[in-house]
């Protein structure tokens, strides 16, 4: 467990990230365990695969990599409380030898070339200051025939200018407003200023549905937890106000929202593009 005991005025200063670490949130990529099985399946992860997850925050996705796949993981992160709670979340399940967790910059990572089977990114590009430089250690770092899996989200449809700013604020990173094409446009281009053909194999496309109903719940779980349960009634009541206020803010904001699951294979040399394409 974090050794954290933030003050009421402290709670509410607290950005997403920090918010997240505070309450051992498991923070989930979109579609949850269920874009983990599809991306392994897909990606044909085995128990002699090694990947690495970029962004892992509390570990969700390399716990689940490892335990579905029998994958070693090292999950890479900025935020030194998110580790230390993934590295506990690991040894509660019996992991800590398959899966690693370290303090790692996207945009300039340790690991030598050509290093692992899969890269997972999630929708952590998001928040890169330098995107191009960040995608460019995913592709130098993934060995040729290796997948690329990113599970961007954008926007569907435009949200109110207001919206996008007070989520910006929320997060602590400005948010761009991506559409799927922007994303997939970034990919390849990025994929060829390096000179390292990317082939996009997969793709399946998702909305978010709306859960203002299911959120009360949702916190009153959260507040259950053996950590959160030792704070005294001021500390709860401003964790409740804060995720409230998060959880009501994104899901307003995600109406406008999809999300995509995208593998991307690496390869030596591009193939032509498909002329005869089919839709379902």
């Amino acid at each position: 467990m974090v050794s954290y005991n933030p003050s009421p005025t402290e709670i509410e200063s607290l950005d997403y990230s920090r918010f997240v670490s505070l309450i051992d949130e498991r923070n989930r990529c979109s579609g949850g365990i269920r874009s983990v099985n599809e991306v392994i399946i897909n990606s044909r992860l085995n128990n002699k695969s090694n990947v690495l997850e970029i962004g892992c925050n509390t570990g969700f996705t390399s716990i689940n990599l490892a335990y579905l796949s029998g994958c070693k993981v090292v999950g890479v992160d900025i935020n030194g409380e998110s580790l230390e709670l993934a590295r506990q979340y690991a040894k509660r399940n019996g992991l800590e030898d398959q899966v690693n967790f370290q303090f790692g910059n996207a945009e300039n990572l340790s690991f030598p070339d050509e290093t692992f089977d899969l890269v997972w990114a999630s929708n952590v590009t998001s928040f890169m200051k330098n995107g191009e430089v960040a995608i460019s250690e995913y592709l130098r770092v993934l060995k040729f025939g290796g997948t690329f899996s990113s599970i961007p989200i954008y926007y569907r449809r435009n949200p109110p200018k207001e919206l996008v700013s007070e989520v910006s604020k929320a997060i602590g990173n400005r948010i761009e407003i991506y559409t799927k094409n922007s994303w997939e446009k970034l990919f390849e281009r990025t994929s060829k200023n390096l000179g390292m053909p990317i082939e996009l194999y997969y793709v399946r496309d998702f909305e978010y549905e709306d859960v203002d109903d299911k959120i009360d719940n949702f916190i009153k779980l959260v507040l259950d937890k053996p950590n959160l349960r030792r704070m005294d009634n001021t500390q709860k009541e401003a964790i409740n106000k804060k995720a409230k206020y998060f959880y009501n803010l994104f899901n307003k904001n995600l109406q406008y929202c999809g999300y995509s699951i995208l593998l991307y294979q690496k390869r030596r040399e591009q193939d032509e593009v498909e002329l005869f394409l089919t839709s379902l």
